[in-house]
């Protein structure tokens, strides 16, 4: 690719050219069985349905920078767990994606893998968050979370809605590898480590009270890429009640299925404080390496500042659902509007 034409490119244009460059490989696609399932579909038709309020007077000057765990970060965006990408790609695919990671001012969280992939995305300079699934062998998650520490990552956590298992397509993989979790084996866990720690798959005030009480640092709430089951609430569905609930506990963030900078505007006016990509980035990588993965994250950044400056927000923080309204088709002409309120 070359340099003026990765200028020109859009956000659009860089999802195409990665699953065009995947199925010239041979590589399916990277959702769980290769379906896109029922919380993703609804997270993206219920965040198409959210529209802004603009004031174009008085502009601002925009700040989208986000601090995480003592980090200054440029953006809000960062990449969710990946345990591995499609067969065909490098066996530095891990270290690509954080080396564009690192570069575009941003984090990463990693699942499965062992300890040289972790290694090599610490190397790059990126922030590393380890994401460890909740094995049946307590002694292999403690090993993992002692590894993380000791490699110099940034926080540890886990993955609650793996308890039982993969979920792909109408198949349950992994049930003997993964096995539920008493909430008095997870505090002992956080307990005994120096890191913050982040619980992944949090969907409702219940486990996110409890991840609280735990003593968690922060929470994801995700659908897993529908990885985990086909009709748990979609993530954004179930993300304003979180935040009401344990918001000024912990750092909420959230991810599945979000794809743009206008996409990251609305999760953060619902109360997120980040929001992650996963699949884009695998994207981003097939399309151009980790200059792909930089190049999406600042683009994504880039609509995201442009909105903000659209709504007069100058920082992430003063992103609020006022700015929001509900808007979907009656028939075929009428829109009705909702107020924030009653979102």
């Amino acid at each position: 690719m070359s340099e003026m034409s990765e200028k020109h490119l859009t956000i659009s244009q860089i999802y195409e050219r990665g699953k065009e460059n995947l199925e010239k490989s041979g590589a399916h696609w990277i959702y769980p069985g290769g379906k896109v399932g029922p919380p993703v579909k609804a997270n993206r038709e219920y965040l198409d349905s959210l529209f802004f309020e603009p004031k174009f007077f008085d502009p601002v000057e925009v700040d989208t920078s986000f601090t995480f765990h003592g980090i200054k970060l440029k953006t809000p965006v960062f990449c969710s767990p990946i345990s591995s990408t499609p067969a065909h790609m490098s066996e530095t695919s891990i270290a690509d994606i954080a080396r564009g990671i690192a570069s575009a001012g941003a984090f990463i969280m990693l699942g499965i893998g062992g300890s040289s992939e972790l290694q090599s995305a610490i190397d790059t300079g990126a922030p590393v968050v380890k994401i460890v699934k909740p094995y049946r062998r307590s002694d292999l998650i403690y090993e993992k979370i002692r590894d993380a520490e000791n490699r110099g990552c940034v926080a540890v956590g886990m993955d609650i809605d793996h308890f039982y298992g993969v979920l792909r397509v109408d198949r349950l993989d992994m049930t003997e590898t993964f096995s539920p979790q008493q909430t008095v084996e997870l505090k002992q866990l956080i307990s005994q480590t120096r890191l913050p720690f982040i619980i992944k798959g949090v969907l409702s005030i219940s486990d996110a009270e409890k991840a609280v009480q735990l003593g968690a640092s922060a929470i994801v709430v995700s659908n897993h890429g529908s990885g985990a089951f086909d009709f748990s609430v979609p993530s954004m569905i179930a993300l304003p009640k979180i935040v009401s609930s344990v918001g000024d506990k912990l750092t909420v963030l959230v991810d599945t299925g979000f794809q743009t900078g206008n996409d990251v505007f609305k999760a953060l006016a619902f109360g997120a404080k980040a929001v992650g990509f996963a699949n884009s980035m695998l994207l981003a990588l097939a399309a151009n390496g980790s200059k792909g993965v930089e190049l999406l994250i600042n683009l994504i950044t880039a609509e995201l500042r442009r909105t903000m400056a659209a709504t007069g927000c100058p920082s992430l923080s003063s992103i609020n659902r006022q700015i929001i309204a509900k808007c979907f088709p009656q028939g075929s002409n009428l829109w009705k509007e909702i107020s924030a309120d009653n979102l």
